[in-house]
């Protein structure tokens, strides 16, 4: 498979008034606690770390306002399976009332302000992120947002897991630990001898993903073993739904 030669890039400090975005688009949350629905996603450029095995193109960009994110939200444009095309009514606005902020690594940004303009106008909001950094300015206790981390190296920031509602590992066949069906790493990157693991007591659901080589034999066997650390061990079987289903 192709691997990640994506350059990892410093934390951005600012007033979050606007972002540097790669991409929004309407399409099928294929992954996690809202696989399955239909979902805005804003692609954030950029990436604090490079994980070698990583699929997604995220060094692309434009600065936009978050005034001007809000409204692309709304108006975005669904990227159907395949290629089908889709017959829009006139003004269009987006069905869905959920809004996925992902990346790279979302919080590389100052996004605390999108996120509270994007709750105030009625969305829901689920930010994926590695855990690595943290927002001092964001809404944590806010039922309508759910943080989704999907640790890549040895530690996750302490003052972020409180707020964590849900854990998203990505395994191959070769690096699942059978003492807790965990990985040792995610997509190849360093982290420092052990991925992290949920602290003890810790209730949020984990998830348990195979990592897409883009080989069907390797994929085949990746499917076997998470399905197998599942069972054994109780996490929540990942698919990526949106793969499947031939959407981005």
């Amino acid at each position: 498979m192709n691997r990640n030669e994506q350059a990892p890039e410093k934390r951005v400090q600012g007033d979050g008034l606007s972002l540097a975005v790669n991409s929004i688009f309407h399409t099928i949350q294929g992954e996690g606690p809202f696989a399955g629905t239909p979902a805005v996603f804003v692609r954030l450029a950029g990436c604090n770390l490079q994980c070698p095995l990583c699929d997604t193109e995220y060094t692309k960009r434009l600065q936009m306002p978050i005034i001007d994110i809000t409204s692309a939200v709304s108006r975005a444009i669904p990227v159907w399976p395949n290629g089908r095309s889709a017959q829009l009514p006139e003004p269009y606005r987006c069905p869905t009332n959920l809004v996925v902020i992902t990346g790279g690594e979302p919080f590389r940004q100052p996004l605390g302000r999108l996120v509270m303009a994007l709750r105030h106008i009625g969305y829901r909001v689920q930010v994926e992120t590695n855990g690595t950094l943290y927002q001092p300015v964001f809404p944590y206790p806010d039922e309508g947002v759910t943080l989704v981390c999907s640790p890549k190296a040895g530690q996750v920031h302490r003052e972020l897991v409180p707020w964590i509602a849900a854990w998203k590992y990505v395994a191959t066949a070769d690096n699942i630990d059978p003492a807790d069906g965990l990985p040792t790493h995610a997509l190849e990157h360093p982290n420092g001898g052990r991925l992290y693991r949920p602290p003890s007591g810790n209730t949020a659901p984990v998830y348990l993903q195979p990592v897409d080589e883009q080989d069907p034999t390797a994929n085949e066997r990746n499917m076997h073993a998470v399905v197998d650390a599942c069972m054994e061990h109780g996490h929540r079987l990942c698919l990526q739904l949106h793969k499947i289903i031939g959407a981005p």
